[in-house]
């Protein structure tokens, strides 16, 4: 490692690409299928190496092991989360949708000290919950979290920390006010994230007012596909842009290489055109707008561009 290369704050490790469900907001298997990759299960030479040369670094990161799939349907993860919490100062944690979440996942969260599981969660009502995520069964969602906190209490533990995100579609946005007061004082965050329609990674109808600069992932993010391609960032739904694979070089290499250091300079540059993937995405304006504290409800509001983030204050 040289002196100038870069190090990232969050890597995306998609364990599985497969999924078991079919949401609205998903590029990969919702309605749109805008995604034409292939779909599978991360291998375990793929899973080793990369986890092997992320703890290597030895610097603070957090390494999310889901992607465009459910991470839960891969049978080695297990292994998976075990070797990356090997490496302490790695802060490791997945996104699922909740519903394979069962009691031998609760108790092996706590146990091995699994530092974060989020769900995905929208809503509060059960026939809007359906619309929007297909094959999806609130009753049985809510039962697994709340048998997850149960449990978490009587172990007397800290972690996992548990995370709950709300998309905020259309059909399920009259529900954010009950959805906050359902979960705020039950988890360690409650999240609502702003909708984006794909393929396109626009998340607000109007012209942003902020000037355009350089996106901040291109200098904090390494996503990983199932399949061993390092992709541009976690806007790149498809991997169109590949800037190596795991096991061809080392990933750091790759993710400093000529190539995505000439997007990096496309951005400092202002010619953001140059790149198809970032003219038409706004998730370079991400930044806190705005940081309250409300004392009747005890809770922290951090509201970001593209997500509302609540922390209860009472514990």
């Amino acid at each position: 490692m040289t002196n100038t290369e870069l190090i990232p704050s969050h890597v995306v490790l998609e364990t599985a690409a497969s999924c078991n469900l079919s949401c609205k907001g998903c590029a990969i298997h919702g309605p749109m299928k805008c995604v034409t990759r292939p779909v599978g299960v991360m291998k375990a030479d793929v899973w080793r190496m990369a986890i092997d040369e992320i703890g290597s670094w030895n610097q603070p990161l957090t390494l999310s092991l889901n992607g465009g799939g459910e991470p839960l349907l891969h049978r080695q993860l297990p292994e998976i989360l075990r070797m990356a919490l090997s490496h302490p100062q790695l802060d490791v944690g997945f996104l699922t949708n909740g519903m394979l979440f069962t009691e031998k996942w609760a108790n092996f969260s706590i146990d091995n000290q699994v530092d974060w599981v989020a769900f995905s969660v929208d809503g509060v009502n059960p026939q809007t919950f359906s619309q929007v995520r297909h094959g999806a069964d609130l009753a049985q969602v809510e039962a697994n979290i709340l048998r997850l906190l149960e449990l978490k209490e009587k172990a007397g533990g800290q972690k996992p920390r548990v995370l709950l995100n709300m998309v905020a579609y259309d059909e399920v946005m009259a529900q954010k006010t009950a959805f906050v007061d359902k979960w705020l004082a039950k988890v360690d965050k409650v999240m609502i994230s702003h909708y984006r329609n794909p393929p396109s990674s626009r998340r607000w109808s109007g012209t942003l007012t902020a000037e355009r600069r350089p996106c901040p992932f291109l200098f904090s993010q390494v996503v990983i596909a199932w399949d061993g391609r390092i992709g541009l960032c976690c806007e790149d739904f498809n991997i169109d842009v590949e800037l190596g694979r795991v096991g061809e070089g080392a990933i750091l290499e790759s993710w400093n290489g000529a190539r995505m250091a000439g997007f990096r300079q496309a951005h400092q540059d202002g010619n953001f055109a140059s790149l198809p993937l970032c003219h038409d995405c706004d998730t370079w304006a991400d930044e806190v707008l705005m940081e309250t504290i409300n004392v009747e409800k005890k809770y922290k509001l951090i509201r970001r561009l593209t997500q509302d983030i609540y922390t209860f204050l009472g514990k």
